[in-house]
C-alpha cells in the first residue's frame, strides 16, 4: 500500500501544466533568459571548463563481460519536461520492460539518450526536478531495477539558459534519474556500439560554433578508436538540415564543419544517420543510398506542425559528400497538422494569459486613435514596428506586408471598439471631456479587446500557417497540444541498426495512483484506459558494413549465453552506406 504522504506527492505531480508561452510574464522571462544565455555563451563557454576537468573516454557497449556483444537496445527521446501528462506518458512507455510494436517485440533500452531541451521553459534546478526527474522516477523507480539502464544527454537551447549549470548538475555527476543512471562528465559523449556502429552526442550550444576542445575530442576518437568502415549516428540538439532549408544554408555549417573534421581525422568512416529534436514532431528524410535524417522531438513539449515551410527535399553532408534527402514520413501527417491549426480560432480560450496584453494594446489605442495628431501617428508607428518584427519570415517584403496588415487589423478593431463603447455610453470618443467617460470607454475597449485581440491573433496565425506556411512555432505553441508524442527505439544487431519510430497519438489527461503495482511497473496509470503506442511507420534498418560481417563466428556457444538474438522478422531495408567495430572498456548497463 502507498502511504498518504507518498500519494499526495504523486497526485501533486499532475499539477504541472504545459507552458503558457503567450503569458506576458512568460514572454518577459523567455526574453530575459535568451538575452542572458547568449551573453553567457559568448563570454563564458562552460564546455571549455569541462575540457580541462579530466578525460572522458568513449563508453564501450560493444563488449560485455569481456565478450563481444551482438546486440544492444537504445532509446532516444528529446524535448521532454514540459507538462506532466505527455512527459510522464512517454516516460512510462520508455520504462516498460517490453513493448509490442506492429507485431514485433522490442525491449527497454539498455541506454537512454536524451536529445536536448530536457526541461521547459527554463533550466533551473527546481524545473528539472518537478518537470523531469520526478515524472521519470514515478515511471521507473530506482529500487525496481537490479541492473539500471544508462542515461546520456546532450543540451538544447533551453538547457543552456543558465549556462549549463543545472544540466551538468543532473547529468554530469553520475546521478540517477529514476532508475536511469548517468555516466557522462561532459555535455557531449561517444558510445561504441556492436557491429561497427558509433553514436556521437554533439553539443552545439546556442547555435554557435562547436568548441575546439569538443572537435579535438571527437577527432582523437576517430583517429585512435574508430576503424575504416565504421558507421556513425550523430545526435545533435537541432536539425540543421531542416533549419538550413527553411531559413539560411549557413545554419547547416555547424554539423557540416563537424562532419568534415571527423572525415579528415578518419576518412574511412561514414555518417549514416543524424537524429535531432528541437522541432516537436517526427520527421524522417532519406538519401538515395539509405542514410537517414530523423527529427524525433516528441518527448513532452507542445506539438509542432509538420505542414509548415516546404522541406520535401533537404541537403546534408560536408563538402563533396553533401547529398539530397527526401521526406519519407511525418507524425502527425500534414493533413492532420493542417486540421489541428484550425484550433487557433479558439486562441482566446487557450491563452488566457494573453488577454492582459491584448487589453493593454487596445486600451492605449482607444486613447490615441480617435483623436488624430502626433500621438496617434507615433502609436500607429510603434504598433506597426512591433508586428513587423513579430512576423516570421526571412523575406523583407513579406515581413513588412504581413506585419503591417496584422497591425492594421488590430488598430482598426481597437478603433471600432472605441466608437462602439462611445455609442453605448452616449459620448463622443473624439472629444472625451469627463474622467468618467474616459474610464468607461477605456474599460469597455479593454474588456472586449482582450477577446477580440486574442481572436484576431488566432486568425492571423491560422492564415499564416495554413496559407503562407509561416509561424509554425507561434501557431502551435499557442495550442499547447499534448498529443502526438514520439520517441525512437533503436536496435543494434547482427544485421545492422534498426530504428523503430514509436508514436503516441493520444495522451491521457488524468492519472490515478497504482495501488497494487509490481516492481518495474509505473506508479501512476491512466484513469481511462491503457496507453496505445504505435509504430509511426515501418522500422528502418541500416545494414552493417561488409567488412564487419562475420562469416566465421569464432565466439563459442557459451559466450553467446545471455546475449539476445535479433527478433524474428527484423525488417531489412535500405541499400548499404558503410561500416564499424568493437573493443573493451564499457560499464555494464
Amino acid at each position: 500500500m502507498i502511504d498518504r504522504r507518498d500519494r499526495e506527492r504523486l497526485e501533486a505531480l499532475q499539477r504541472s501544466t504545459m507552458t503558457g508561452w503567450y503569458s506576458p510574464f512568460q514572454l518577459a522571462r523567455a526574453a530575459l533568459d535568451l538575452t542572458v544565455s547568449r551573453l553567457i555563451g559568448a563570454r563564458g563557454d562552460f564546455r571549455l571548463i569541462e575540457a580541462i576537468a579530466g578525460p572522458q573516454p568513449p563508453f564501450d557497449y560493444a563488449v560485455r563481460n569481456g565478450l563481444t556483444r551482438d546486440e544492444i537496445w537504445i532509446d532516444y527521446v528529446a524535448d521532454t519536461g514540459d507538462g506532466f501528462n505527455p512527459t510522464y506518458a512517454i516516460a512510462s512507455l520508455l520504462a516498460r520492460p517490453t513493448l509490442s510494436l506492429g507485431g514485433r517485440e522490442t525491449r527497454r533500452g539498455d541506454v537512454l539518450i536524451m536529445g536536448g531541451d530536457q526541461v521547459y521553459p527554463s533550466a533551473t534546478r527546481q524545473a528539472y526536478w518537478t518537470r523531469l526527474v520526478e515524472p521519470y522516477a514515478a515511471a521507473l523507480p530506482k529500487a525496481d531495477v537490479k541492473e539500471p539502464p544508462h542515461l546520456f544527454a546532450i543540451p538544447g537551447n533551453h538547457d543552456w539558459y543558465d549556462g549549463l549549470m543545472s544540466f551538468m548538475r543532473l547529468f554530469g555527476q553520475k546521478r540517477t534519474l529514476g532508475a536511469w543512471k548517468t555516466l557522462q562528465s561532459r555535455s557531449y559523449f561517444a558510445l561504441r556500439l556492436p557491429n561497427g556502429f558509433w553514436l556521437l552526442g554533439v553539443d552545439i550550444q546556442l547555435e554557435s560554433d562547436i568548441d575546439q576542445p569538443q572537435i579535438e575530442y571527437f577527432c582523437k576518437l576517430a583517429r585512435h578508436e574508430m576503424r575504416d568502415g565504421d558507421r556513425v549516428v550523430l545526435c545533435t540538439a537541432e536539425p540543421d538540415w531542416v533549419k538550413g532549408a527553411i531559413y539560411n544554408p549557413d545554419l547547416q555549417s555547424n554539423l557540416a564543419f563537424f562532419e568534415k573534421q571527423l572525415a579528415d581525422a578518419r576518412p574511412g568512416i561514414e555518417v549514416v544517420a543524424r537524429i535531432a529534436g528541437d522541432l516537436h514532431h517526427y520527421r524522417r528524410h532519406e538519401s538515395a543510398d539509405g542514410r537517414q535524417n530523423i527529427i524525433a522531438g516528441g518527448g513532452g513539449a507542445f506539438l509542432h506542425p509538420t505542414h509548415g515551410e516546404p522541406v520535401a527535399v533537404v541537403r546534408s553532408g560536408a563538402g563533396a559528400d553533401q547529398r539530397p534527402y527526401t521526406l519519407k514520413a511525418s507524425f502527425p501527417s500534414e493533413t492532420e497538422s493542417r486540421r489541428l491549426t484550425w484550433r487557433n480560432l479558439l486562441f482566446a480560450r487557450y491563452n488566457l494569459g494573453f488577454w492582459p496584453v491584448a487589453a493593454f494594446v487596445y486600451m492605449l489605442s482607444s486613447l490615441t486613435l480617435p483623436r488624430p495628431g502626433p500621438g496617434a501617428v507615433a502609436w500607429v508607428l510603434v504598433v506597426l514596428l512591433v508586428f513587423i518584427v513579430f512576423t516570421d519570415t526571412h523575406k523583407t517584403w513579406y515581413r513588412r506586408l504581413a506585419g503591417s496588415l496584422h497591425a492594421l487589423a488590430h488598430l482598426g478593431a481597437a478603433l471600432g471598439l472605441a466608437y462602439a463603447g462611445g455609442a453605448l455610453l452616449g459620448v463622443d470618443v473624439r472629444n472625451l471631456q469627463s474622467m468618467w467617460s474616459i474610464i468607461g470607454v477605456t474599460l469597455f475597449v479593454g474588456v472586449t479587446g482582450a477577446v477580440v485581440g486574442s481572436t484576431l491573433m488566432g486568425i492571423y496565425l491560422l492564415i499564416s500557417l495554413n496559407v503562407a506556411r509561416r509561424h509554425g512555432n507561434e501557431a502551435f505553441s499557442a495550442l499547447q497540444i499534448e498529443d502526438y508524442k514520439n520517441f525512437l527505439r533503436i536496435h543494434v544487431h547482427r544485421e545492422g541498426l534498426t530504428i523503430y519510430p514509436v508514436g503516441l497519438r493520444e495522451v491521457p489527461r488524468a492519472w490515478k495512483v497504482a495501488e497494487d503495482r509490481r516492481p518495474g511497473e509505473p506508479r501512476l496509470v491512466p484513469e481511462g484506459g491503457a496507453l496505445a503506442p504505435e509504430l509511426i511507420e515501418e522500422p528502418v534498418t541500416i545494414p552493417i558494413a561488409p567488412q564487419h560481417r562475420r562469416t566465421d563466428r569464432s565466439t563459442p556457444a557459451s559466450a553467446d549465453a545471455g546475449l539476445r538474438e535479433c527478433p524474428a522478422g527484423e525488417p531489412r531495408s535500405r541499400p548499404p552506406a558503410a561500416g564499424s567495430t568493437a573493443k573493451d572498456g564499457a560499464p555494464e548497463p
